[in-house]
This record gives C-alpha cells, structure tokens and sequence, in this order.
C-alpha cells in the first residue's frame, strides 16, 4: 500500500514537472503556430487580383480557365522536374495592391548557423524630405474624390488617364484575338470587371495558370519541359534567384515590348537586372510591392489624449523617437495594453535606412553588419527588453485587432478584410513605417515583378496585358460605389487605402530581399532569422548577428556560384 502511494506521488510530480516545463518552453519562444489560412481580399476593384481559395470554380492547375489554350493540354501536374534551390518554405504573397495577398505563416523552430568575421562598412549621408500623405481610416462612405496632397487627407484615387494611354500603346492590332497565358502563385477570379475591360479595350484575354509558392520554380520548369511555357510568369523576390539560376527566363530586352515608358519603375528593375539582362518588369503603382506599414488604433490614442502616429507623420515628426513617444503613452501593461507589435522584425531592420541585402547587375551584397543595421537591431530589442512596450511576437495581428496592443509594424497586405487587422472595432489609421531619425522617410518594400520564360509565345502581349491587368490606373468600377457593408468592411473603404497604397509609391523606396537570399536553398528560414533578432536580447545582439551574417553569406556565395 505505501509502495502505491510512493509510486503514485511519484508520478504525480512527474506529470506536474512535464506540464510546468512544456509552458515554460512555450513562453519563452514566443512563436506562434503556422497559420495556413489565406486571405481573401474584398473584391479589389482596382486589381482585380484578390484570393479566393475557397471558390469551387478555381483549382491548383489550369481547369477553372474560362478560355483555351492548345499549349496548355499538355498534362504536367505530375511532373518531378526538380529545381535545386527553390525550396523556400514561406508563403507571404503579396500581390493585390490594397491588400490582395496569401497571408505570410510563421513556421516555429530555430536554426543554427555558424559564425563568420564581421565587415563595418560607413553609412551614407541622410536627407529630409516631405511626407506623403497618410491615411485614418473611418465610417464613412466610399468616395471617388482625389487625394488631397497638401493635407495629407487620403480619399478616393482617380485613374490617371495619361498612365492607362501609355498602358494601352503597349497593344497593337496583332495583337486581338490572342489569349495569353499567366502563371500565378495565389487564387484570382478567372472572371471579372477588368478583366472584361482589358478584352473591351485591346482585344486580349488572359487565362491564369496557378502554381504552389513553395514549387513556384518546380511548376514553371516543368511547364517549359513541357512545351507549355507561358506567356508571363508573376514572381516574388524569393522566386527571382531560382529561376535566373535555371536558365527559366529570358532577357526582356530580346522581345520588342517597349521597356522606356515612364511607367516601369526602373530602380525595381535594377534588381532584377544580372550580367545587363533586364529579367524583371515592375509596374509604378500596381501589384508590384508589398510595403511595410504602421497600423495605429486612433480610438485609444484619442482616449488617452495623446498625440497618435496620424498627426506626427503630417507634421513631419514621424521616427523612431516619435514612434516610441506613442507606444510609451499608450503602455499599459497592468491594465493588458501594449503600445506596439511587430509582424516582422527583420524587416524593420531597413528602417535603419539600408536594406539587408543590397542586390544589382552582377552583385547581390549582405549588409548585417552596417551600423544602420546594427542601430535598427538595437532600437527593435530596446522597445522589448528595455522599454517593454511590446508583448512579443505571437499574434500580431490578432493583438492589434483586439486593442491588446496600440500599434502593429505590418505590412500593406494586411487591411484584406480576411484578416486581422479589418475586424477591429475601433477606428484606425495607418502610416509608413518610421526610419530611423535623420533617415530620408522612405518606404520599405517588398518588390514582385514579371518575367517571360523560355519558350514564351506571346510575350509582347503577356507583358501588356500584365501591366494593364496589375496597375492601379487602368481600371474603375463605372458605377459609383455604393455604402459599405460594415460587417465586412468595418472601419476602411477601398478608394482610401487604394490612394495611401500609391503614396508609398512616390516615395524613395528601401528594398528589402532579404528572404530571396536567406532562404536560397531552402537552409535557412526568413522566420527564424525575424525570431532571433527579437529575442536575442541587448546582450545577444552582436553573437546572433554574426551568425545571420554567416549565414547569409553562405548562400550570396552559392548564388553567385550557381549564376556564373
């Protein structure tokens, strides 16, 4: 009997040790499990280009096409063809320009790198220039007005119409009639308004193909492999390294597509240029970038009387400095209120007023250990180890929609109204995201852009109906829009954030390319890195740096291998 008992307590303080030890691990990694939900946008007038992954008319191949193409029969759903390299592992699309977009998960667990020397190189001199405008979004009705550029009060974007002239001289008569072929990495409507528009207008139609994020470069391989190339292949930075290194893309310059129209925005381009072959299309404007933005809830700051993100961001104040102002007036603990979050710590590492990674003709360049860098990576830790004006990483979105936290460093994807940041309850607003003081304001971005893949049919009219079909000024709703369903649509409407989405194009732009490098061969995760930066504490700051630094340079050295 006391053997029983002995046996019995025994295992009693086991399960309590193995219970106490499980949470303990979980709070101090602080990850959240992935999410492996997609967004679906609200029926973005302006692109065209939302998800739909639940809609029974689409499929992961070609059959919910509403048009034919012979060149598509050919049946490569099975192929193998292996692509080394492109394994990336993060599905963070970004494609609608007011929020379209297959949600980013986060995928737990850390990886280990080794060390490697660190390299100091000067930073460059910092300018001021004047803010955009920034946009607080309320209950009132949709609007087509324009946006007023001296206040800063985004409303309604109109379509510039000398833009859509120069969108529409990329058409020619040879071209009506063709269907061209666009391979895609998310859901779109194989059917809509724009759509019908473009084949009104030019006499083209497009027919989507849809290929996995995580086998982007497997499907367009095997689509080539297959006679089956499409016209256009729709890529994100993480996609760009992949292909080049297979030889999957051809020089744009080879084709006879007008590349100088004051439309492209060369200095994307430029990142996409190796050894002088323009391999990438980017469009001012349009789907091309994802931006990292401050989402802030104005009804808290106005409660509590303090001076929100809106306002410094109007009167030319909006840094760090002023950005930790607002988190500290607003940061409340005892009372469960954050003054910040962060979605994605890496990222904010170019608030500093350099990306991570510098990319161009012929180089692709690691700067992790730029004092700008180093003093992004400084203030990120400061704001959760010292200033605890931020509860962490795990749910981001989920404590900015909830109130639990008064400000989210996010991203432009994020206000589709499947996610998040659309259901809060209170009224909210949202800026650029804030440099570093003496920094010029400018926009951090995630660049897209198109290619056209060996074997391309139609590439003239794939890169023309791509421009019309991704631009923000080449399509509006003929009707006026009516009042908003605020049980979807609580506190925003489309023409608003539409305007905000293109004042981030006017800005000077800091490119982040991080995760196409980290993530070059599938190693190394873009989520563990983002974790690492944010835990690792004021003291681990420099020892997790030089592991990153490692290796990052691990894969520059593969790529550059592999390209040349």
């Amino acid at each position: 009997m006391k053997t029983t008992k002995k046996v019995r307590s025994t295992l009693s303080l086991l399960l309590v040790f193995l219970v106490t030890v499980s949470l303990l691990l979980t709070t101090a990694c602080g990850k959240e499990k992935p999410d492996t939900s997609t967004p679906v946008t609200p029926g973005d007038v302006s692109t065209d280009v939302s998800n739909d992954p639940d809609n029974s008319d689409h499929t992961t191949d070609v059959s919910g096409d509403t048009t034919d193409m012979s060149a598509d029969t050919t049946d490569v759903s099975g192929d193998t063809t292996a692509v080394s390299g492109d394994t990336t592992a993060v599905s963070g699309d970004t494609t609608g320009t007011t929020g379209s977009s297959n949600k980013t998960t986060k995928p737990s667990g850390n990886k280990t790198t080794k060390p490697s020397d660190n390299n100091t190189t000067k930073p460059s001199g910092n300018n001021t220039t004047k803010p955009g405008p920034g946009i607080l979004n309320t209950t009132s009705k949709t609007t087509t007005s324009k946006t007023n550029s001296t206040t800063g009060t985004a409303v309604g974007p109109t379509i510039d119409k000398s833009v859509k002239e120069k969108v529409l001289s990329l058409f020619n008569d040879s071209m009506k009639g063709k269907t061209v072929s666009f391979l895609i990495h998310y859901m779109v409507p194989t059917e809509s308004d724009k759509l019908t528009k473009l084949y009104e207008e030019t006499g083209v139609k497009i027919k989507y193909q849809f290929a996995e994020y995580e086998t982007f470069g497997v499907r367009l391989s095997a689509l080539i492999n297959a006679s089956a190339s499409p016209d256009v292949a729709y890529f994100r930075s993480e996609q760009y390294a992949p292909m080049v290194n297979k030889g999957l893309v051809i020089d744009l310059k080879e084709t006879d597509f007008n590349l100088d129209l004051d439309i492209f925005d060369t200095e994307l381009m430029d990142l996409f240029t190796w050894n002088g072959k323009r391999l990438g299309l980017a469009t001012k404007n349009s789907a091309d970038g994802n931006f990292t933005v401050c989402y802030y809830n104005k009804a808290i700051f106005d409660r509590m009387g303090a001076t929100d993100p809106g306002t410094l961001w109007q009167q030319g104040k909006w840094n760090w400095d002023t950005f930790l102002q607002c988190a500290q007036a607003v940061n409340d603990p005892a009372a469960g209120r954050w003054g910040c979050e962060m979605y994605d710590s890496s990222v904010f590492l170019c608030s500093g007023g350099v990306g991570i990674i510098s990319m161009g003709d012929g180089f692709i360049k690691n700067n992790l250990s730029d004092p700008r860098i180093i003093d992004a990576w400084t203030f990120i830790n400061k704001l959760h180890h010292e200033y605890k004006v931020t509860t962490g990483l795990v749910g981001a979105e989920e404590n900015f929609a909830t109130g639990k936290s008064v400000m989210l460093i996010g991203e432009s994807w994020m206000w589709g109204t499947s996610n998040p940041i659309a259901t809060t309850k209170d009224k909210w607003g949202v800026v650029p995201a804030p440099c570093a003081p003496g920094v010029t304001p400018s926009a951090i971005i995630n660049p897209r852009g198109a290619c056209v893949p060996i074997g391309a049919r139609n590439p003239e009219a794939g890169l023309a109906a791509y421009v019309y079909w991704s631009s923000n000024d080449t399509f509006e709703p003929e009707k006026e829009p009516e009042e908003i369903d605020r049980e979807l649509y609580p506190h925003y409407d489309n023409d608003m954030l539409d305007a905000f989405y293109a004042s981030l194009w006017d800005m000077p732009k800091i490119p982040d390319l991080s995760a196409s490098i980290i993530e070059y061969g599938g190693e190394y995760s873009r989520w563990d890195f983002s974790y690492d930066i944010f835990l690792s504490g004021m003291s681990g700051i420099n020892s997790t740096m030089n592991k990153w630094k490692g290796a990052i340079d691990v894969c520059i050295k593969r790529i550059m291998t592999e390209f040349s």
